[in-house]
């Protein structure tokens, strides 16, 4: 069994803060094909995947480092254009094996109101292959 806690998004080796959940999606691309020796019947094979993230966390803000990324930099990395949005990923679960590729944010938002923490959400999606890589610390 695996602790929430003991999986972890990272982006080039540094933690997002104060994520309280994330998720992870991985949905195959299949090609479609049909051909009279198969008498009408429909084969499917699988060309890709489209992998996706969505985080949610609690905002902090704080100085950069190279282990931990805070609300500033998120909104920083949200921003970006073109081959400069793109950054490395991995998920990592203590135990179990990495895996990684190229990301980019699809979206970010903020909700806070007077009662409660602010928060966050973040949306990432992988650009190219997402596959295992060696394990990190």
């Amino acid at each position: 069994m695996v602790d929430g806690y003991n999986i972890r998004l990272k982006k080039d080796g540094a933690v997002f803060c104060a994520i309280t959940q994330d998720d992870l999606s991985i949905s195959a691309t299949t090609k479609e094909s049909i051909t009279k020796d198969d008498e009408g019947n429909k084969h499917y094979r699988v060309v890709s995947h489209e992998t996706t993230f969505s985080c949610s966390g609690m905002i902090e803000v704080g100085t950069s480092t190279s282990t931990m990324l805070y609300r500033d930099d998120i909104i920083a990395l949200s921003l970006l254009k073109g081959d400069d949005a793109i950054f490395d990923i991995t998920y990592t679960c203590e135990g179990g094996k990495t895996y990684g590729g190229k990301a980019i944010i699809t979206g970010y938002s903020e909700s806070s109101n007077a009662d409660d923490e602010a928060t966050y959400s973040l949306n990432l999606q992988i650009t190219g292959e997402f596959a295992e890589v060696s394990d990190e610390s």
